[in-house]
């Protein structure tokens, strides 16, 4: 009788071990999602405020009836403005593609030309 009963204490410390791996993996999960959609908001957030910026001010009528031409412009916000809040976008989806594939811990991407 005391081998069954150690054997069941063994079955039932090993699923308890499995649970509790189980609740620790899914725990990084749900830090790893908040983490990313965090992130993403932001992103989302700046393309937002670039495309309020960049979108066509003309409406369909002026469109079509061909009244002016928006090329040239400057963005309300300046152009040193816009570049730093492409800058920042950049970061953003930066980040988020190494938190995805799990390379968080090395150094951003460098694009060919940048020091």
């Amino acid at each position: 009788m005391k081998n069954g009963l150690n054997a069941t204490v063994m079955v039932e410390s090993e699923e308890g071990k499995q649970r509790r791996e189980i609740e620790r993996i899914n725990a990084r999960m749900r830090h790893f999602r908040g983490v990313a959609a965090s992130v993403m908001n932001d992103a989302l957030k700046v393309w937002y405020e670039i495309w309020e910026v960049c979108r066509d001010p003309m409406t369909c009528e002026e469109i079509i009836d061909g009244v002016g031409d928006p090329t040239g412009q400057i963005p309300t916000c300046g152009w040193p403005e816009l570049r730093e809040k492409l800058h920042l976008l950049g970061h953003y989806i930066d980040y988020t593609k190494r938190l995805c594939d799990g390379s968080i811990n090395n150094n951003p991407s460098k694009k060919e030309g940048e020091v």
